[in-house]
């Protein structure tokens, strides 16, 4: 359900001209981020990520949620609009998180977002070499986009008509 709910994320922002970017968190869920090229203030920021948020939620009402209790989501998958907050703590990429086998938060390619994905398996261990074999950065130019955020959202309101 978690690759469902960032695969139709994927498909949200595609399909708003806003690029996108993924990571494992280090334990069983996964990150977007959106580069908003410093053009939003914190406040802007957050609301535009309640909206996305709600979009996903309504597209996916059987498996997600913006319900921040975990006793009261039903087994959903949490879609964390929240977390872009002050004072809230982000795991970095390839931070070791302290669990049973230091999983590591793991930037991914959007196609690595399927079925297969084992999230258990980007480890302190495996980490490494996976940088090795990598010829590119996933996240290449992630910090330089200054996307047509008032376009993105004019469509993005179209999901919420």
């Amino acid at each position: 359900d978690v690759v469902a709910c960032a695969r139709r994320i994927k498909k949200l922002c595609d399909s708003i001209d806003l690029p996108s970017f993924v990571k494992t968190s280090g334990s069983t869920g996964l990150h977007v981020l959106l580069p908003l090229g410093r053009q939003l203030t914190y406040e802007q920021s957050r609301a535009f990520g309640q909206l996305m948020a709600t979009v996903i939620v309504r597209e996916l009402p059987d498996i997600a949620t913006v319900t921040r209790n975990p006793k009261q989501r039903e087994g959903k998958v949490y879609v964390d609009f929240v977390q872009n907050g002050h004072g809230r703590l982000l795991v970095s990429p390839f931070c070791v998180r302290p669990l049973p086998g230091a999983p590591v938060s793991t930037p991914l390619r959007w196609s690595e977002v399927n079925g297969k994905l084992d999230i258990a398996k980007h480890t302190i261990r495996t980490v490494p070499a996976r940088l090795a074999r990598q010829r590119s950065d996933p996240w290449e130019g992630l910090l330089d986009l200054r996307p047509d955020l008032g376009t993105a959202l004019a469509r993005l309101s179209e999901w919420l008509a």
